[in-house]
């Protein structure tokens, strides 16, 4: 059974715009190779962060909601501790709460019988 997550990674601010789309496909690959399926992907681009971190003062943001097996989640993280233009990346499993109030057009969600009543 796959569980639905969302990932935040931190790139490296010294990338160009075509390193980061090109981290972002390569993310995204490697969530469907270890059997998952990537619903959104949202980049907030560069910028400041609260503190230095990885004596890093600035960082490209992107958001990734998938779903995915958990055992794939280790996977995913030991990739990262390689991956050169991730800089620091967190992964948090959603509730059946937060599930419940994502947008239904995101592909996979199930909506309710209530739900498709009250839209028509």
């Amino acid at each position: 059974m796959n569980n639905f997550y969302e990932k935040v990674v931190l790139l490296l601010p010294t990338l160009t715009e075509e390193e980061v789309q090109e981290s972002v496909k390569k993310i995204s690959s490697l969530i469907v190779e270890n059997g998952g399926e990537v619903l959104k992907v949202d980049n907030w681009g560069k910028k400041k962060l609260a503190y230095k971190l990885n004596r890093q003062t600035m960082g490209y943001y992107v958001l990734f909601l998938f779903k995915a097996p958990a055992l794939s989640i280790k996977k995913m993280e030991e990739f990262y501790k390689v991956y050169d233009p991730v800089f620091k990346f967190m992964v948090f499993k959603l509730t059946k709460h937060q599930i419940a109030a994502l947008p239904p057009e995101i592909k996979g969600i199930p909506v309710e019988p209530s739900e498709i009543a009250s839209q028509g």
